[in-house]
């Protein structure tokens, strides 16, 4: 819901700075609810964190995986 507001409050900028800043830490990312990546806008704003984590050697993952698998990218 933080990114539908921050569109409407053009807070997008902020709300995806402050994600990649509490992403760098991260070595293995489990998305839970990947419903909201049909989001073409939120998607491309997220994909370039993701490969962040990835370049660093970290995981991604959706919870709806049966094992976690590393894509590197």
């Amino acid at each position: 819901m933080k990114f539908c507001d921050s569109q409407l409050d053009n807070s997008s900028q902020e709300l995806f700075e402050r994600l990649e800043i509490e992403l760098r830490g991260v070595d293995d990312l489990r998305l839970v609810d990947t419903a909201w990546l049909t989001s073409q806008v939120f998607r491309d704003r997220l994909e370039p964190l993701l490969i962040s984590v990835r370049a660093r050697g970290g995981r991604v993952t959706h919870s709806n995986e049966s094992k976690k698998i590393s894509i590197k990218t």
